[in-house]
């Protein structure tokens, strides 16, 4: 079974610390996870279809309080595949924000061969798709764009030409 971005996020948000539904909304609402909705109308459905698919568990508390969700060992499963996942083009061009999410869930899994080899596809797509922007804004269709246009064009490029030194500086780091 395919699972969401939000219930991806939600696995890692319980694998980093198992936590009470609420606590996991909260998560959503209180912190750069904003981009996902922190809505008990979808927080709390998206729970429970992890937990049907055997991807979480609810677990009481030792004393008292909300049961907590844990990640099971095919949760676990699911969220290691979805970190080790190639890093595609199309998940830079329109999803970079989950790719990085994608990053900082590796905290998770203690490993520098797959932290590497995530920064190796990320770098790679976002090279790839530097090269397929600077190839459109160069062709006639790209230099009919307005002013405007190209100065918004540019801004992407500097955001992208951004996280390729930012990966690039991460594997200098772990290299240290």
């Amino acid at each position: 079974m395919t699972q969401t971005s939000l219930g991806l996020a939600l696995i890692g948000l319980a694998f980093a610390k198992p936590q009470t539904g609420y606590a996991l909304r909260k998560a959503f609402e209180d912190s750069p996870l904003g981009v996902f909705s922190s809505s008990p109308g979808s927080i709390y459905p998206a729970l429970a279809k992890l937990e049907k698919a055997g991807l979480l568990d609810r677990r009481p508390q030792a004393v008292g309080g909300k049961p907590l969700y844990h990640v099971t060992q095919s949760g676990r499963g699911v969220l290691h595949d979805w970190l080790s996942a190639e890093i595609t083009i199309e998940e830079v061009a329109r999803e970079v924000d989950l790719v990085l999410l994608r990053f900082a869930f590796l905290q998770s899994f203690p490993d520098d061969a797959l932290t590497r080899r995530f920064l190796r596809s990320f770098s790679n797509a976002v090279g790839k798709h530097l090269d397929a922007l600077r190839t459109f804004l160069e062709s006639a269709e790209g230099q009919a764009l307005s002013a405007h246009g190209r100065w918004a064009m540019q801004n992407g490029i500097l955001g992208y030409e951004t996280h390729l030194n930012w990966a690039e500086f991460v594997l200098e780091e772990l290299d240290r």
